[in-house]
């Protein structure tokens, strides 16, 4: 049973990593929309969450970096979206 719910761990992380992976390239690829930037930085945030990667601190580092940069690109996205004031 324990060996199942491992497996089942292992798979849900390759699972999110290749959702990550996709919504990344979608985004690279032109589609630079900011709800599929947010939901890029919500998938990284689940990576880090994710147990089993707790045991591969090298991933982590390369998440952590990941979400980081993705969290600056949503914010300046977010920021060309919100309208400006107009002062007369």
């Amino acid at each position: 049973m324990l060996e199942d719910q491992s497996t089942a761990a292992r798979i849900e992380l390759t699972q999110l990593h290749a959702t990550t992976c996709l919504s990344m390239t979608q985004f690279i690829n032109g589609r630079h929309c900011p709800k599929l930037a947010h939901s890029i930085v919500h998938q990284l945030g689940l990576l880090l969450a994710h147990p089993q990667l707790a045991q591969v601190s090298d991933s982590r580092e390369l998440y952590r970096q990941l979400l980081e940069h993705w969290q600056k690109v949503a914010a300046q996205l977010r920021e060309q979206r919100e309208p400006r004031p107009v002062y007369h």
